[in-house]
């Protein structure tokens, strides 16, 4: 069964469409990331309407540059539901926080949402961009249980999170980089996800759900296994990091 953990679904044009043709072609599970309340809302009302939607809320570190304190408060009431699965996107983005104060605020946020994570017992989903180190050495502070999407490197923050039991997911990007071969190389298959990032575009077009099928292809050339111990393993991997 294929697994997108990762992605954003209420983006596209036809939500309803994407879900319909990703159970045609084999996804059992597809889980939607928001990144404000706004669309953490939307995230909600698509894990309500399809059986294999699930939600992770939260707020985006480019949002938490203008978020405030009802913000966390309305992401908090949502946890709740029974169609909620995980806190997320959330993260530190270096790209959008040039200054102090703004990197301040970004880890302020960080910390406030993994503690939330923490309280109602569910994982996060983490983004991080040009703050790598920030984010493990953040993340290592609770006792929480993680995915790290799309997280390119440096190689020794990859062994970190290794080491500290997080779990990592991979997407299309990887047919794109030759720097992931090395990446999923070092993750162990025991701590491997596969997610799309959708619609992020790749090769020109949006990604959807079942090039998750690629991704493991590509993960089981790396690994040197089949194709099918990889779908088996990101799948069981899904279903006990999100309780799913």
């Amino acid at each position: 069964m294929l697994s997108d953990v990762h992605n954003h679904l209420y983006a596209v044009e036809d939500p309803g469409a994407v879900v319909r043709e990703s159970e045609q072609r084999g996804v059992g599970l597809i889980i939607t990331n928001a990144e404000n309340v706004d669309t953490a809302r939307k995230c909600l009302e698509l894990a309500e309407k399809h059986e294999i939607v699930f939600a992770a809320v939260g707020i985006h570190p480019e949002y938490a540059l203008r978020a405030s304190e009802s913000d966390l408060q309305t992401i908090e009431k949502m946890l709740g539901n029974e169609h909620v699965v995980a806190v997320g996107e959330i993260g530190l983005d270096y790209k959008f926080a040039e200054t102090a104060e703004q990197r301040d605020r970004q880890k302020l946020f960080f910390r406030k949402q993994i503690q939330i994570a923490v309280d109602y017992d569910l994982p996060v989903e983490v983004h991080s961009r040009r703050a790598h180190k920030p984010v493990l050495d953040i993340l290592s502070e609770y006792d929480v249980r993680a995915n790290l999407h799309w997280f390119s490197g440096p190689m020794k923050d990859v062994l970190r999170g290794v080491d500290l039991g997080y779990f990592f997911s991979f997407g299309p990007a990887v047919l794109h980089y030759e720097s992931y071969r090395a990446i999923v190389d070092v993750v162990p298959l025991e701590q491997t996800l596969l997610e799309t990032d959708m619609p992020v575009r790749f090769g020109g077009e949006e990604a959807r759900p079942w090039w998750v099928a690629d991704v493991a292809k590509f993960i089981a050339d790396v690994k040197k296994t089949s194709v099918d111990k990889v779908l088996h393993r990101t799948w069981q991997n899904a279903r006990r990091l999100f309780r799913v």
